[in-house]
């Protein structure tokens, strides 16, 4: 890749790092992996990568041909597709995941939060259960968030699933107070519900169907079934 330095060898480990392992890369690739997406989606999910870089990263994945941009066309917008080469890297991305999931040390604290990808991320899991109507809303209210980020409302229209940052109006069914951290950790499989509640960093309230087990429609991470390694073999991210 132009500009790039190179590590002088010729192992396909260091021809993959030099491909692959600058910053924001892989996070890219990882958004795409779910398929097709205008430029903002992918931004969505890496909200602290600027749009300038974002565009480079774009360039230079396009020029590696790890991914191809897709023109608009009548019914069809224009985005960006991995190609082949860039599917092929799913299971590099998945065993990533895995492994920091079982092995790197989650000390959260709300700093280390990137807000914006916890709600895109909880965008993508919530689903509808059988019992639910067909117009149901959620107030979320994250009681350390960032100020002007604490309210949300999680709101059901038939097929539609959106997170609203403003009061959407009409009846709430199930009322959310959660501290970030705690919500991020039972998303991610490293704290339970139960344990919130007693430890009231969680207050839910409202219809008992839809409160005893809220995350079996808010969904969880696709990681959250992998267990953690003991502490003590854990390690630390730099």
């Amino acid at each position: 890749m132009a500009g790039q330095k190179s590590y002088g060898q010729f192992c396909p480990v260091a021809k993959s790092a030099e491909l692959l392992c600058k910053r924001w890369t892989m996070l890219v690739i990882r958004e795409l992996l779910d398929g097709p997406l205008g430029f903002n989606d992918i931004r969505s999910g890496v909200l602290l990568m600027s749009r300038s870089l974002l565009s480079a990263r774009l360039v230079e994945l396009e020029q590696s041909g790890l991914l191809r941009h897709i023109s608009a066309a009548p019914g069809r917008r224009a985005g960006y597709e991995l190609t082949e080469a860039g599917y092929a890297l799913l299971p590099v991305v998945e065993a990533m995941g895995h492994w920091g999931q079982e092995w790197i040390e989650p000390d959260l604290t709300v700093g280390d939060i990137d807000f914006g990808y916890l709600l895109w991320s909880l965008r993508r899991s919530v689903r509808r259960v059988p019992e639910m109507p067909e117009s149901f809303l959620v107030r979320l209210h994250f009681t350390d968030a960032p100020d002007g980020h604490d309210l949300h409302w999680l709101s059901y229209r038939g097929p539609d699933i959106d997170i609203c940052h403003s009061d959407p109006g009409g009846e709430v069914d199930v009322w959310i107070e959660c501290e970030v951290v705690a919500f991020t950790e039972i998303w991610m499989g490293w704290r339970s519900f139960s344990s919130s509640l007693r430890d009231q960093r969680l207050v839910i309230d409202g219809p008992r169907q839809f409160t005893q087990d809220p995350f079996r429609w808010l969904g969880r991470s696709r990681l959250a079934a992998i267990g953690k390694r003991p502490r003590a073999e854990r390690v630390k991210p730099v």
